[in-house]
């Protein structure tokens, strides 16, 4: 066991140690001897690799239990067991579906806001991190949330592009819930706010994680944005929105009526007015009706309200090259 931490410490590998008990592992402050197990993340498609490596330091592995998610193993001549995680390289807020929607000739660019600085990168690896969810997690994400995303986003841009008269939504506002859900709870500065404020937090080793956290809520099915409706917002101007780190920014886009948007594409969003700011829209416009940008100055003024927030909060500001080319050398005037 102790060469088995040495190997993970130098592989720069965080390791937990627990027990097994009825199929569930349970991790322990102060473990003892019997049938220990240590925990770990590793790449599911790099394990034989993994205990090859072990084998030529004396350290034998016998499979004992293997699954989708997770694989067990016996060490050799102990009694010590080790369970593997298996994990990816996850981007810990904003999925690479929505990514690859604000790609400029293929490479992702945002303003780094500490710096007021572009920073080229790409939508594959921007802010991710292995092992920060779990496979499973991963494919949960996949299957309740991304798909979301990717069927919005090629329900609405046909209708952006005009190549539709008209789109209907199903269960709009369950879904725009999830995606304030999975924003939440992908960020990192919530989940540690979360633990520093909640007493029960203190009784999980480390504290909640992403993963408990969003699935309970979705289990409690709570509606957190039921005071709000989510209305479209049509880019048709020749600039692009821009989007945070953290998906969702205040913004005002009347005198008194402060609202949240929630960037899909650089040509729409989602805004979330609240009930009574949609039913006078409604009475103007009638049903179905949605915001339409159509003056260049109304972009760079939703954007530079965006821009605040990510000032605000610490986060990347991510839009079109060109776009940010253009913020960044107004904002550097106007500092002068």
């Amino acid at each position: 066991m102790d060469e088995l931490k040495k190997f993970l410490d130098k592989n720069k590998t965080h390791y937990d140690i627990g027990i097994i008990n009825n199929g569930h592992y349970y991790k322990l402050l102060t473990p003892f001897e019997n049938e220990l197990v240590i925990r770990f993340k590793w790449k599911k498609n790099s394990i034989n690799k993994l205990i090859e490596k072990l084998k030529g330091k004396d350290i034998c592995l016998t499979i004992t239990d293997y699954g989708k998610y997770n694989s067990l193993y016996r060490i050799e001549g102990t009694n010590y067991k080790v369970l593997i995680i298996h994990a990816v390289d996850s981007h810990v807020q904003l999925p690479d579906c929505l990514l690859r929607q604000f790609r400029t000739d293929n490479h992702l660019y945002y303003i780094d806001i500490s710096k007021n600085k572009i920073i080229q990168g790409s939508a594959r690896n921007y802010n991710t991190e292995f092992g920060y969810y779990s496979l499973f997690f991963e494919n949960y994400l996949s299957d309740n949330y991304e798909k979301i995303i990717s069927e919005i986003i090629n329900k609405v841009y046909p209708f952006v592009k005009q190549e539709v008269r008209e789109i209907t939504f199903v269960d709009l506002n369950k879904k725009i819930n999830k995606l304030f859900l999975m924003a939440i709870f992908r960020n990192p500065k919530n989940i540690k706010q979360i633990n520093e404020e909640s007493i029960f937090s203190q009784l999980f080793d480390g504290g909640y994680d992403t993963e408990y956290l969003l699935m309970t809520e979705e289990e409690e099915d709570e509606n957190l944005i039921s005071d709000y409706v989510p209305v479209l917002l049509v880019n048709k101007t020749h600039k692009g929105l821009f989007v945070t780190k953290s998906l969702i920014s205040r913004i005002c886009i009347k005198p008194n009526n402060n609202f949240m948007i929630i960037p899909l594409h650089p040509k729409f969003a989602f805004v979330l007015v609240l009930k009574k700011y949609y039913h006078d829209m409604v009475k103007e416009v009638g049903e179905n009706s949605y915001i339409e940008i159509e003056e260049e100055t109304g972009i760079e003024k939703l954007n530079f309200q965006i821009y605040l927030n990510a000032k605000k909060n610490n986060d990347d500001l991510i839009g079109l090259k060109t776009d940010l080319d253009i913020f960044l050398l107004s904002l550097n005037s106007k500092s002068d």
